[in-house]
């Protein structure tokens, strides 16, 4: 499942640019363990709303 890797990697990019600095947090995130977390679940709920306008 190639997005929602790229979702992942995105969130994650983010976070950082912001200054989240926990870096354990951020490796979760990559790594699918976060998927249910309110960042994750944003980020989902986005790009599905973006591919319906797309269609």
């Amino acid at each position: 499942m190639e997005r929602i890797d790229d979702i992942r990697e995105a969130v994650a990019d983010a976070l950082e640019k912001r200054g989240h600095d926990n870096r354990e947090f951020l490796r979760e995130i990559r790594a699918g363990d976060r998927d249910d977390g309110p960042f994750m679940l944003g980020a989902l709920a986005w790009d599905a709303r973006l591919s319906d306008a797309n269609k």
